[in-house]
């Protein structure tokens, strides 16, 4: 995103390639991936004195706003872990919604009329600042976790009382064991795949076009952020539209394409710019 300057993690030899630090026979607890589960895995241990090592195959925060709804119970964990305040401060506090057929509006909705809560019902704040926040705050607990970036993990031994997992790295790859390892790798998690392991549930057939688009002016008819949906919106023909504010006057769009589409070619340039240029109709 142009308001954000994504700044790669430094990337270190680890000790058991020869890197500063001493090498552990076994940790305690191993955590793949530094997503914001795994990141906030590795903060909630170290509170209570677990030390933990993060391994992720990248560097750099999330590309893109990805999740962006922090709903308040989340948003109190976050605070037990030291950055609650810190996404109430640069986000974007919404807490009321309408829905809408065509240009007529059906519905809206108020998810915290009451006053005196701490944290709203719902912020709005880009993934890449949430891993940004949980990572310096990760990096408070030098003693108790280790991050480790382009330190990626391809294979997994079940040991019956510990874990061995096999880690590549541009310095080489390692064995690390640890008594328990935390699968944080998201929805196509590599760690389950190996398992066998389905990611139960419903699937959605249809598919979306997800925009981050940066404008000056609000197309939102109030000063005061809502949550905007649409069924079959004269801008989106057949289809449905999302749209949340977000900070750095940068707008979530989402518009449905529905299940024949082609995520690939939608997703180019050519087909992007066009459908996003749909904003100047909302207001």
């Amino acid at each position: 995103m142009p308001n954000y300057n994504y700044k790669p993690f430094d990337v270190v030899a680890p000790p058991e390639l020869g890197g500063d630090g001493e090498t552990q026979n076994k940790y305690p607890v191993a955590i793949i991936g530094a997503g914001p589960i795994g990141l906030a895995a590795a903060v909630d241990l170290a509170t209570k004195g677990i030390p933990s090592v993060v391994l992720d195959d990248n560097n750099v925060v999330s590309v893109g706003s990805r999740a962006i709804c922090w709903a308040k119970r989340t948003l109190k964990i976050f605070d037990r872990l030291g950055v609650g305040e810190r996404m109430l401060e640069k986000g974007v506090t919404w807490k009321t919604g309408r829905l809408f057929h065509g240009t007529d509006e059906v519905y809206n909705f108020d998810l915290l009329p009451e006053d005196g809560h701490k944290y709203p019902a719902f912020v709005n704040l880009q993934q890449y600042y949430v891993e940004q926040y949980l990572v310096e705050k990760a990096q408070e607990f030098q003693k108790l976790i280790d991050l480790r970036f382009k330190n990626k993990v391809v294979d997994h031994e079940d040991n019956n009382d510990y874990i061995t997992l096999s880690v590549e790295t541009p310095f080489g790859k390692y064995d690390l064991s640890a008594d328990y390892a935390l699968a944080c790798d998201g929805a196509g998690s590599p760690t389950r795949k190996r398992m066998g392991l389905p990611f139960d549930g419903q699937t959605f057939e249809e598919h979306f076009l997800i925009a981050d688009v940066e404008m000056d002016e609000s197309p939102f008819e109030t000063d005061i952020p809502e949550r905007w949906f649409w069924f079959e919106p004269e801008f989106h023909p057949g289809q449905s539209a999302l749209l949340h504010k977000q900070p750095d006057n940068i707008y979530r769009i989402d518009l449905q394409l529905g299940p024949e589409a082609d995520p690939k070619v939608q997703a180019t340039e050519e087909k992007v710019l066009p459908r996003i240029t749909v904003l100047d109709a909302i207001g």
